[in-house]
């Protein structure tokens, strides 16, 4: 009685061997397509959370705080009839009160930072101090093209258009340590009003 070797032929081999040079490829493919895309995905989370946060922080901080607007050491702005400013005219602060003096705050942008800048003054000195606050993560989430303006419609006190419109937008853009990735760059673009409310106390 003749003992039968167990295994694979050569032949059989060879035929796996061939099913599986052409599957892998397609499934590596697939692979890396879902991981491309899980990719974006945590990248645009990332950048909506810190751009969100901006957004909110920025309509908050206008809305419940200033009174007014103001340009360098808190000269008014938007005070009169279908007048505009805006940060290209120069630096654009919010004030907290209408004295000749006002603290104020304001939102700068630098070296990829939205700075949130508050501004008192101190009467004994005769002069403004400053804090200054990130509120992005730089090393992540990167801000840019920051605008702010402001319009006032009417002077009169009566028209429901009598306090000023402010605008504001900017972009939140993904820090891509590898700008020649396939995932693409992941940017979004913000934009809203607010109308200043708040009349000093």
């Amino acid at each position: 009685m003749k003992n039968k070797k167990k295994g694979f032929s050569l032949l059989e081999i060879v035929v796996v061997m061939g099913v599986l040079g052409l599957l892998l490829p397609s499934v590596f493919g697939i692979v890396y397509i879902i991981m491309q895309q899980q990719l974006r995905i945590h990248r645009l989370s990332q950048t909506k959370q810190q751009g969100d946060l901006i957004l909110n922080y920025m309509k908050e901080s206008i809305s419940r705080n200033a009174v007014g607007v103001g340009s360098a050491l808190g000269s008014p702005q938007c005070v009169n009839a279908v007048s505009t400013y805006s940060n290209a005219s120069g630096e654009f602060n919010f004030t907290l009160d209408n004295s000749a003096t006002p603290d104020m705050f304001s939102f700068e942008e630098n070296t990829g930072q939205l700075l949130f800048i508050q501004n008192t003054y101190l009467p004994f000195l005769s002069a403004y101090t400053f804090t200054s606050t990130s509120l992005n993560d730089s090393a992540t989430v990167e801000v840019s093209n920051l605008v702010i303006e402001c319009q006032r419609r009417t002077s009169d006190l009566a028209n429901v258009n009598f306090f000023p419109v402010v605008g504001f937008s900017y972009d939140a853009t993904f820090v891509d340590a590898t700008p020649t990735a396939q995932e693409g760059v992941v940017s979004l673009h913000y934009q809203t009003k607010v109308k200043l409310r708040r009349t000093p106390d």
